[in-house]
């Protein structure tokens, strides 16, 4: 539930005739509630002695979602709905609450609510596989969904923060604030009304388990390691399959082994838009098109998501061809965003060295922190903009890699920020200036820079910083601030990132104000120019520009993002569709030209009698596109009249795809 603490639940807004009837806390709900009435139910769990109330305010109403009175636990149930706390007064947890919840700023998302429920009934799969008693509650009439379980036995603060942090790393709409706040925690129990008139209803699961817990102390460590193990890789397309696999399923193009395996997991696994999304990722990253997408989609096991849907009762039920065209559409523009921000990250590994871990991931944890705290500096121009934006992108490939030093090209970096490659060179050089990076080793001979992250960056002079050798996290707390660091980071970029927000659209402090409204979903001008470090005028221009194009809506706290991602639209109509996609073809056609041109300087260097024969690139034969691993068959580069390389005709043939394997060409097309 919410109180004066944003991350503690539900957000919901409610109309100003909406209705709270007293008579729903003595009405029964739902499965095995025959026995119990809400206040019943709450007096034999509730941990402490009082529970947390709404108040109404001078009309009658209840259109604040706080719960700033108390009432004490007896006979006489209170009149307004309520909140009951998870721990007793010493901060022992007696009673656990995930809650599952698919609104953004008390709206209803949705694809976010579809994918609560799967991930409500994934996490009750694990409970059931454990044996852990458990009841499943529809928290309220807009969706959200509460699993609730009751424990023999007190829990810490320390043993609840790990079980959290496991479970959120799991799912991504798990609010699980009120499970690491011992002193405020609180939820709506079972059968307990709401403020727009419904109450919690009981879907699954027994209310007597609740009553008489039997959940014991190692039944909640089983049920975290059993998170960890199961928890998806940093890079979602990289994880194991989350359920059987039909080995006899192909799909129509090539993909990774985990994309394969991904592809064919039966319904979907555990948590069907889970693995639906990984299917997507996959195919952006193996070069698939959204045609593809739609073919696999028709028949793919591990596609299930776009087939059917969620009905909620733990069942799945057809979707119309409308509704699953218009999914997969938006599911496939965001899985090319995340592709984009992702390739150019290397194999992935397991870190050896814990320790240098820790030290990283402390490092961007203060760097994101000191962002935050430094807005002026990181927002009042357009240079500080770019600077920020690879500074992120750095920081990113170091979490993801595990390693201080990360090789990047210039190119890379600005593809991932959406930047030009000149600007992203000018950044680099002024961070490096300033100390916040160090560049190990310069490019040399098609081998990227190196970079660092400086250490020293993220204290001030004089200031003592915390050693990781001597107060290391524990291995599934630092795995777990790993992972919800680098989803932070891929949010942050992928946001941004879009043709909409380049220069010559909206430019990118649009998309730094576009990527703030997903972490703070509803910004006055005052609040988003204090946060960018820019004036209130320019900030209400952004806002403007943002509103003319529908990408923000009003909302009673300021400006919120539009339901719809219209980004695509907007660029259409702003003339720059297209941009980021033709300037990633530039740079291949860059890197194809530079790489022949050192294949071409190996030949001339190398003694004519060690040289291998060469074909003109319009040679209409099959001997230069051959699969065969080892060192790539150039076709001799092209000259000029004089015999002097001709580097516009071969950008020209590079760029018209001469050069790829596998394409033949007549000699009129040169």
């Amino acid at each position: 539930m919410k109180y004066h603490h944003p991350e503690e639940g539900d957000d919901l807004i409610v109309p100003d005739n909406a209705v709270f009837d007293r008579k729903n806390t003595q009405n029964t709900f739902g499965v095995s509630s025959k026995e119990w009435t809400a206040w019943d139910l709450t007096r034999r769990i509730s941990p402490r002695e009082q529970v947390r109330v709404m108040k109404r305010d001078a009309y009658g109403r209840l259109d604040e979602n706080s719960y700033p009175s108390v009432h004490r636990v007896g006979p006489h149930s209170p009149t307004t709905p309520w909140a009951m706390n998870l721990a007793d007064e010493r901060g022992f947890f007696r009673v656990l609450c995930f809650d599952f919840d698919g609104k953004i700023k008390g709206e209803v998302d949705v694809d976010l609510m579809e994918q609560a429920h799967d991930e409500c009934d994934a996490l009750s799969r694990v409970l059931d596989s454990l044996s852990i008693a458990h009841v499943v509650c529809q928290s309220s009439g807009t969706g959200g969904r509460h699993i609730w379980i009751t424990l023999r036995d007190g829990a810490a603060a320390e043993r609840m923060i790990a079980l959290s942090g496991a479970a959120h790393a799991n799912f991504g709409t798990l609010d699980h604030g009120m499970l690491n706040n011992p002193r405020t925690g609180a939820a709506r129990p079972p059968l307990s009304p709401h403020r727009d008139g419904s109450s919690s209803t009981v879907l699954w699961g027994d209310l007597d388990a609740l009553t008489d817990p039997a959940t014991t102390l190692d039944d909640l460590d089983a049920l975290t390691v059993a998170l960890d193990k199961r928890k998806p890789a940093l890079r979602a397309a990289d994880s194991a399959p989350a359920g059987p696999v039909n080995e006899h399923h192909r799909a129509h193009r090539a993909l990774s082994r985990a994309g394969t395996a991904h592809m064919a997991t039966v319904g979907g696994g555990s948590n069907p838009s889970w693995t639906g999304f990984a299917c997507l990722l996959s195919a952006a990253n193996a070069g698939w098109t959204f045609g593809d997408v739609e073919h696999a989609a028709k028949s793919a096991p591990g596609m299930e998501h776009y087939r059917t849907k969620n009905n909620g009762r733990g069942s799945r039920h057809s979707r119309s061809k409308g509704e699953a065209r218009a999914r997969l559409e938006r599911q496939w523009a965001k899985a090319l965003q995340f592709a984009a921000v992702q390739r150019p990250l290397p194999a992935s590994r397991e870190p050896a060295d814990l320790t240098e871990l820790n030290a990283l991931v402390t490092d961007v944890d203060v760097l994101l922190s000191r962002l935050a705290a430094s807005p002026g500096r990181w927002g009042r121009t357009e240079k500080a903009i770019s600077q920020r934006t690879i500074l992120l992108s750095l920081a990113y490939l170091t979490l993801q890699t595990g390693k201080r030093v990360v090789a990047a090209s210039t190119r890379d970096l600005a593809l991932m920020g959406g930047l030009g490659r000149t600007t992203a060179a000018d950044a680099l050089t002024a961070l490096a200036r300033d100390g916040f990076i160090e560049r190990v080793t310069p490019s040399d001979d098609g081998n990227a820079a190196e970079w660092r992250l400086l250490r020293e960056f993220s204290t001030t002079p004089g200031t003592v910083r915390p050693q990781p050798l001597n107060n290391p996290r524990p291995p599934s707390e630092l795995f777990n601030l790993r992972a919800s660091l680098v989803t932070a980071l891929e949010n942050q970029l992928t946001d941004q990132r879009h043709d909409l927000f380049t220069r010559a659209g909206l430019g990118h402090l649009a998309g730094k104000v576009y990527a703030l409204l997903r972490q703070i979903p509803a910004l006055t001008v005052e609040t988003a120019a204090r946060l960018l470090g820019v004036s209130t005028r320019h900030t209400a221009t952004i806002l403007s520009r943002l509103r003319r194009h529908k990408l923000i809506v009003k909302h009673p706290e300021g400006w919120a993002r539009s339901k719809r991602d219209l980004r695509d639209h907007a660029a259409v109509s702003e003339g720059v569709s297209g941009t980021l996609a033709d300037r990633a073809e530039r740079y291949r056609a860059e890197r194809e030209v530079w790489a022949w041109w050192h294949a071409e300087i190996d030949r001339m260097t190398t003694a004519p009698r060690a040289r291998t024969r060469r074909l003109h690139v319009t040679s209409r034969t099959l001997e230069f596109t051959d699969g065969r691993p080892g060192e790539r068959s150039w076709p001799l580069y092209p000259r000029d009249s004089e015999g002097r390389g001709d580097h516009r005709m071969a950008r020209y043939w590079a760029v018209n795809g001469m050069l790829a394997p596998g394409s033949l060409w007549w000699s009129s097309a040169a």
